[in-house]
């Protein structure tokens, strides 16, 4: 998808649906493999790289700067750890996945910065 950065928005676009098609493949094999149908939870989310890192190079494509648009992304969770479909349009942060990654895992809870995704269910 990073072609957009050259100048092809039609490039960028089929990245995008490339995307789209195979995060549908994937999703669709777990729910035809017994082993996982009903069982798994799945996030999707984009890439990273866009907050400021201290680096002093061009960084990633322009991305570096420090505002709020920058840290701002979305994700989308599948699964059995969601009750309905729904949307969530308040702040959470990237740490909060892993808390709550590790809490559907049954990890030992650890001193993290993150808490729980109260819309993901164990």
């Amino acid at each position: 998808m990073e072609v957009a950065h050259f100048g092809s928005y039609a490039l960028h676009v089929a990245g995008i649906r490339t995307g789209d098609r195979l995060a549908h493949q994937l999703w669709q094999d777990i729910e035809t493999d017994p082993e996982y149908e009903g069982k798994t939870t799945m996030f999707i989310l984009p890439e990273f790289g866009r907050d400021p890192d201290g680096s002093i190079t061009n960084g990633f494509f322009n991305h570096r700067s420090d505002t709020e648009s920058t840290r701002s992304t979305w994700m989308m969770t599948l699964g059995s750890a969601v009750e309905k479909p729904g949307l969530g349009e308040r702040p959470i942060r990237h740490v909060d996945l892993c808390s709550t990654m590790a809490d559907l895992l049954g990890c030992r809870r650890i001193e993290t910065q993150g808490a729980p995704i109260a819309e993901v269910h164990l």
